[in-house]
Order: structure tokens, then C-alpha cells, then sequence
């Protein structure tokens, strides 16, 4: 398989165009990146003309791969047009299957569902659990047992609200628009010392 080229247009004042960047660089994948804003007049010209030729808006980030076009920050779309698979697709993958089987669905803005698999994997690495990325965990498995993903509160919250509290497992009305999407408040109760 021949590797699809990457070039990415961004600003250097533009967090999510450096957030691209570091994911490009952090997995390795060879790309082109030009920092619009750092550029000489004619050349920011040239290269204006070359965005609005794939991106009419002239929007920053672009990423194109291949012959596809990326607009904004959409690091699992970049991730999946380029082919890379990384730990959290796998746990994507095993909890889609487990939970759908059980009636919940991951929310279908995939950029924000892969953000919050993302925080349990860092929580699990950080825990040796993966607590809710929505929650102050305390690091003792025992206190944080009721917020251990999917928590305790997961039911509740998707009946009454058709999601849970962090918005990563909804029901499928949820998804479809059928019901209001209202913020999930706080089911656990405060908890000090």
C-alpha cells in the first residue's frame, strides 16, 4: 500500500492547527505543514489561492490526505483517512460491541466520543481504572467505585436524560434528534475529605 501524502495548513496561533501537527508528528506520519500567518506576502498569496482551491473558505486547520479534504479539527477523521489504528479504536471497537448489546450507543459526534475515550485511557494509565474523564477521581478504586466507566449513574442518567452525565454513551433516540439534548446534572453527591 503506496502512503497517501498529508499537508496540513495552519496558522502559528492556531491551537487546533498545532494540536494537528503534534498528533501528525507524535504518530510519525510524514506531512508537509505550512504556517500561513508566517509567510511573505506573495507566497501567503500563492497559498491562499492554492487553499480556496480545496477549502473556498480558506478555513484553518485544512488536512488534506490524499485527495481528501479535512476542514477543522477532526483528529479521528485525519486518523482514519491516513489508516492509522491506535488504542483508543480498539477500545472504541470492544465497548460499541458490549454496550450496544446492552442498549446504550456512543454519542454519534465522534469526534467528542473519541475525546472522552481518550480521558479513560489516560485515567486508566493514571488510576489503573478508567474513572470518568467528566469526574475528580481520587486515585483509590474503592471511593471512585461508583464512577468507574460506564459508572452507576449511566442508567439513570440515559433514561431520564438520554444521556449520561459526560455525554459519551446516549440512547439511540438521543442520537436521532427525538428528544431534547438538556444537560445531564450531577447525580453523585458531594464527597469531601
Amino acid at each position: 500500500m503506496t502512503a497517501k501524502t498529508v499537508k496540513l495548513y495552519g496558522l502559528s496561533t492556531c491551537a487546533y492547527c498545532q494540536a494537528i501537527k503534534k498528533m501528525l508528528d507524535d504518530l510519525g506520519v510524514a506531512h508537509d505543514y505550512v504556517e500561513a500567518d508566517l509567510l511573505a506576502d506573495a507566497e501567503r498569496e500563492a497559498l491562499v489561492a492554492e487553499l480556496q482551491a480545496i477549502n473556498p473558505q480558506c478555513s484553518f486547520p485544512t488536512t488534506v490526505v490524499g485527495e481528501q479534504v479535512i476542514v477543522g479539527f477532526q483528529v479521528q477523521e485525519i486518523k482514519e483517512a491516513i489508516g492509522i489504528r491506535t488504542e483508543v479504536d480498539e477500545l472504541y471497537d470492544r465497548l460499541k460491541t458490549t454496550q450496544e448489546a446492552k442498549g446504550y450507543w456512543f454519542n454519534n459526534d465522534r469526534e467528542r466520543t473519541f475525546d472522552l475515550l481518550r480521558g479513560l485511557l489516560i485515567n486508566r494509565d493514571r488510576y489503573g481504572y478508567m474513572s470518568c474523564p467528566c469526574r475528580l477521581a481520587t486515585g483509590k478504586r474503592e471511593q471512585d467505585a461508583d464512577i468507574i466507566c460506564p459508572c452507576v449513574y449511566r442508567q439513570p442518567d440515559v433514561a431520564e436524560f438520554g444521556a449520561c452525565y459526560c455525554q459519551l454513551y446516549v440512547s439511540e433516540a438521543w442520537n436521532r434528534g427525538a428528544i431534547p439534548r438538556l444537560p445531564v446534572p450531577e447525580r453523585r453527591p458531594m464527597r469531601r475529605g
